[in-house]
């Protein structure tokens, strides 16, 4: 089915983009939503119908203080020339050996993989702008703080480099619109980003004390280790880089260290009081993936240790003892006495978000990336995306049993990732899809299954003005506008979701960021090893409604009870299709987006043409007699 929503709905997504095209380029002057069939668009939105604007990317400008154009370092961290022996920086050929770059392979270089990555268009992603945007609307008096606060991870040159220097600021803030028109602003998170990050963020353990929320340090021009880059490798070829760009590489531990990605990847933001629009003093954890990881089985104490490079700067055909220089000459020629390194880190940053991918496939000129990504590079990191995500989890059952007019079995849901699952910010969410069918193959039974905008029925709920509103009354019961914590499935109304719901500081649902507080419900399944019991106070599961089952044995799993009612008569077998599936951007969080900035309306329009998918992580069927 998972297949099926992808073609069906990127065919529909297609003609939409072709129709509002024709629209724009008409002699009508008719609007454009005139063209747009809104009953098949699953989103109920009065802004109008605006493209994405952004202008054209540049590849190579100039150097900015401490940072470089990503181009710039690829034009020696490419792969050689196809035929070239020996190869460097391409893809093995399992027929001749493994651990070798083929002369025929791939490019596997930092920079082919990087620039179709979501690191590489964090400033890009039309829905962290429209975020942006929406939160400084909602609190013009904070405005400059948020912008400056977000842009620090999504655009990390620009606002180090601002900061650095007091050039491009306002008010002592980095502003939006202000990295709209810089160069290294719109390159996101860049090489000369992570790689002159210094080992300061090896200083604790995440939050209140290790590095978090974008608190890295990067030495700035005049500094004695400005212009250093940290590298993995011991005893680095440091000439090459210093005559070529005027880099020092250097031997750098955290490198592979996660507390590198915590930088960033740990989030505290402050807690904006409902009543009075002003910070508490309270931060509230809005990802906290690492502190997470820490506590699993895979971070640094547990039985298996591996860190977020380990898994996310991988690809499947790349092992650990795959052994490759790491640079050509300017020229593109191979200097063969240049060291090969093992192992070799992909800079493919794989992580869960196929609907960026997937708009800045379909629009790749509107949001100014044609002149660096040819055609179907961001398609083929969406793909790469969607079979990473399958290794993230497995589906089990046990006990089925049909009789007495009803079917039962336990599903078994075992998340194999070091975090929890799914992780990190709010608005994504999991759940289970149920279909039982006869021996002719009519439906009995149906629940969780998403319509071809990738929505549920519930969300019509959830999504309603009074759940949605900025302000909720006293009196609101937000329990109706989301799906509490299940344990057993009896109805098609019952819809297992796996989440996290923000609340605000009066209690009430929200999905503002800056208004959370404290967490109505989150029972995102956490990774083998976590101890509910002990783990920090801000990573513990909320409102699993006495689930005793959850995460039993610190097993990083959930089983879920099925009690489905069936009639006499059915023709047997009975076949069951059970299917995981994932979402990036939940609709609540879409429709949530209010504001009159230009970004919103883009984001909308985007979220119509090309809504998140239902991704398929895991697919179990079986038959009961």
């Amino acid at each position: 089915m998972g297949n099926l929503l992808r073609s069906g709905a990127f065919l529909r997504r297609c003609v939409a983009v072709a129709a509002i095209f024709l629209a724009a380029c008409s002699d009508s002057g008719g609007p454009v939503n005139d063209v747009i069939d809104e009953s098949d668009s699953g989103l109920n939105s009065d802004h109008e119908d605006v493209l994405p604007s952004l202008a054209t990317q540049i590849e190579h400008w100039s150097p900015t203080g401490v940072f470089l154009a990503a181009a710039d370092c690829g034009q020696c961290h490419t792969a050689s020339q196809p035929g070239d022996s020996p190869a460097v920086l391409r893809a093995p050929d399992a027929q001749i050996s493994q651990n070798q770059p083929s002369p025929q392979g791939d490019d596997i270089s930092p920079f082919a993989d990087w620039k179709s990555t979501v690191m590489a268009n964090a400033f890009t992603d039309p829905y962290f702008r429209a975020n942006m945007v929406h939160e400084s609307e909602t609190f013009p008096h904070l405005a400059g703080f948020i912008e400056n606060k977000c842009l620090t991870c999504h655009s990390p040159m620009a606002t180090t480099h601002a900061h650095q220097t007091g050039s491009g600021l306002d008010d002592g803030f980095y502003r939006a619109e202000q990295a709209l028109v810089d160069p290294h602003a719109r390159e996101g998170v860049s090489c000369t980003a992570c790689h002159q990050i210094t080992d300061s963020v090896l200083d604790g353990n995440a939050y209140p004390d290790g590095v978090h929320s974008g608190n890295f340090e990067i030495p700035a021009e005049g500094d004695p280790d400005a212009f250093t880059i940290h590298g993995p490798y011991q005893n680095p070829q440091g000439q090459a880089m210093q005559n070529q760009v005027g880099y020092t590489p250097v031997f750098g531990l955290h490198m592979s260290d996660s507390r590198q990605c915590a930088s960033c990847h740990e989030l505290y933001t402050p807690t904006i009081d409902m009543e009075t629009d002003q910070p508490n003093g309270e931060d509230y954890p809005e990802q906290t993936p690492y502190t997470e990881w820490v506590n699993s089985d895979f971070g640094p104490n547990g039985s298996n240790p591996r860190s977020c490079q380990q898994c996310h700067m991988a690809r499947e055909e790349i092992t650990e003892d795959f052994l490759t220089r790491l640079a050509v000459r300017p020229n593109g020629s191979v200097n063969a006495s240049w060291p090969e390194r093992q192992p070799y880190s992909p800079h493919v940053m794989l992580g869960g978000n196929t609907w960026l991918l997937e708009t800045l496939e379909l629009f790749r000129e509107e949001l100014g990336r044609r002149d660096i990504n040819e055609a179907g590079e961001f398609a083929a990191t969406a793909e790469l995306t969607r079979e990473f995500l399958k290794t993230a989890v497995t589906l089990s059952v046990t006990g089925q049993i049909l009789g007495a007019g009803e079917l039962a079995f336990d599903l078994t849901i075992q998340n194999e990732t070091g975090h929890k699952l799914p992780t990190s910010f709010p608005a994504r969410r999991m759940w289970v899809g149920t279909r039982v069918s006869d021996a002719n193959g009519a439906t009995v039974f149906a629940s969780g299954l998403p319509d071809e905008s990738y929505r549920l029925p519930m969300d019509a709920v959830f999504t309603s003005e009074a759940c949605l509103a900025a302000k909720k009354t006293s009196d609101f019961d937000s329990s109706v506008c989301y799906q509490v914590h299940l344990n057993e499935v009896s109805s098609e109304n019952d819809v297992p979701v796996y989440e996290t719901v923000l609340g605000s500081t009066t209690g009430a649902i929200t999905h503002i960021l800056l208004y959370a507080a404290n967490p109505l419900k989150d029972n995102r399944i956490p990774p083998k090893g976590f101890d509910i019991a002990s783990v920090p106070e801000d990573v513990r599961p909320i409102g699993l409604n006495g689930d005793s089952d959850f995460n039993s044995d610190n097993a990083g799993r959930d089983t879920i009870r099925y009690r489905i009612p069936v009639g006499a008569a059915v023709a047997l077998p009975l076949q069951v299709d059970a299917t995981l599936y994932y979402q990036s951007i939940r609709p609540t969080f879409i429709d949530g987006l209010h504001g009159e900035h230009e970004w919103v309306d883009e984001f909308q329009t985007i979220a119509r043409l090309n809504p998140p998918p239902a991704e398929v992580m895991a697919k179990l069927s079986f038959e009961v007699q």
